[in-house]
């Protein structure tokens, strides 16, 4: 047989391990990679946040009347507060991802969680932000790169003890 043709498929590991530790975030230091890795766990925990808010807020929202206390035009994320009225009177809110942009004193429509009032969202803003779904498709991808490396280390640590 000619060399380099035929490996021990021990010692080489499954193909999408190889495939893995190919690419170049193969080559990171085991610090860079845990931390990278962490990142992308605490990422995908907020996004993941962020998505069942968003998902409680379709199924069960409910539409009600609130009159705004407080804006804030001036800061890069334009947010207002606002006092729940009807349903929840005297619940105050924190609005951000505004599309509408009151004036204190105005009533404006709030769509609300009735299990959580606190859980608000303008009905008229974009529902979705695509930095809120991406790490949570990133996640699968991180617990791959991580098996690799875990995969190979134990199997280099029972060659060297074998």
């Amino acid at each position: 047989m000619a060399t380099g043709r035929h490996r021990d498929r021990r010692s080489d590991g499954p193909w999408l391990e190889r495939v893995v530790l190919s690419l170049p975030i193969g080559e990171w230091s085991t610090l860079r990679l845990v931390l990278s890795l962490l990142w992308v766990a605490i990422m995908t925990g907020l996004s993941t946040s962020f998505v069942y808010d968003e998902l409680v807020l379709n199924h069960r929202g409910q539409v009600v009347t609130a009159l705004v206390t407080r804006t804030n035009y001036d800061q890069r994320g334009p947010t207002f507060n606002a006092e729940l009225q009807s349903r929840f009177p005297g619940v105050r809110v924190l609005v951000e991802n505004i599309h509408q942009h009151p004036h204190t004193g105005d009533l404006v429509a709030l769509q609300v969680d009735p299990r959580k009032p606190t859980r608000v969202r303008d009905p008229e803003s974009w529902h979705w932000h695509p930095f809120d779904i991406t790490p949570i498709v990133l996640a699968p991808a991180a617990a791959i790169v991580a098996w690799a490396h875990l995969n190979r280390a134990v199997r280099n640590s029972r060659s060297a003890s074998g």
